[in-house]
C-alpha cells in the first residue's frame, strides 16, 4: 500500500513488476558462464534464418525457457510444472543440475541499415535474458558472413562473426569476444550499446 493505505497506481505496479523480471533475469545470468552465454547467441544467430524464413538482418531475443513458454508460446501459468518437468529431466541427462535453460525467438526483421535505429523501438521486455542482432552480407562466391552482437541483462556484450559456406544452418565461427567494456567490440560498440539500452529501458518499465 503506498502513503495513507492508498493502494499503488498501475503505473507503479507495472514499474515494481518490471524491476522484479529483470533482478531475476540478473539473478539467473550468474549461472551462466560467458562460454555458454557465447553459445546460446551463436546459436540463436544460427538459427535465425533458414531456407524457409530468409531474414538479411534482425533482432531476436533469448530467456529463460519455462517463461518464455508462457510469454511467447501463450501456455498457461499451470504449464509450468510440465515445462520444469521437462527441464529437469534434461538436467538429470546432462549432468547440470543447476543449469538454466534457454531458448531463443524472433523479435523483429529489418533492413541491415536499420539495425542500430531499431534498438530505440525493439519491444524488449525485463524477463528477457538477452538480446540478438545480426546482419548478413553476401561476398562474390556467395559465402555468407554473419555479423552478430548481442547484449545480456547483467552487461555483458557480445561480437561474434560466422561464415556459411554450403548449409544456411550449420556455420563456422570466425571470431568472438564477450567483454563488459564496449570498446572491446570495437565497430560493433555502438549496436551493443544500443541492445543494452533496450534492455534497461525494459527494466525501468518504459
Amino acid at each position: 500500500m503506498a502513503d495513507n493505505n492508498q493502494p499503488f497506481s498501475p503505473e507503479v505496479l507495472l514499474r515494481r513488476a518490471a524491476a522484479g523480471d529483470a533482478a531475476r533475469a540478473v539473478e539467473l545470468l550468474e549461472t551462466v558462464s560467458s562460454a555458454r552465454l557465447l553459445d546460446a547467441v551463436v546459436t540463436q544467430a544460427e538459427l535465425a534464418t533458414d531456407d524457409d524464413r530468409r531474414r538479411r538482418a534482425g533482432i531476436d531475443a533469448i530467456a529463460e525457457l519455462d517463461r518464455a513458454a508462457i510469454e511467447v508460446m501463450d501456455l498457461p501459468q499451470s504449464s509450468r510444472l510440465a515445462v520444469d518437468a521437462a527441464v529437469d529431466t534434461h538436467r538429470r541427462k546432462s549432468h547440470a543440475a543447476t543449469a538454466t535453460m534457454l531458448v531463443g525467438w524472433e523479435l523483429v526483421t529489418v533492413h541491415p541499415d536499420d539495425l542500430d535505429t531499431a534498438t530505440v523501438t525493439i519491444d524488449a521486455r525485463p524477463w528477457q535474458l538477452a538480446l540478438v542482432a545480426f546482419a548478413d552480407t553476401i561476398d562474390n562466391h556467395g559465402v555468407c558472413f554473419r555479423r552478430v552482437v548481442s547484449a545480456a541483462a547483467d552487461g555483458r556484450l557480445l561480437a561474434a562473426q560466422l561464415r556459411f559456406t554450403a548449409d544456411i544452418a550449420s556455420a563456422d565461427l570466425l571470431d568472438a569476444v564477450v567483454s563488459h567494456r564496449h570498446r572491446d567490440l570495437t565497430d560493433d560498440a555502438a549496436l551493443a550499446a544500443g541492445l543494452l539500452a533496450a534492455l534497461r529501458a525494459a527494466a525501468r518499465g518504459s
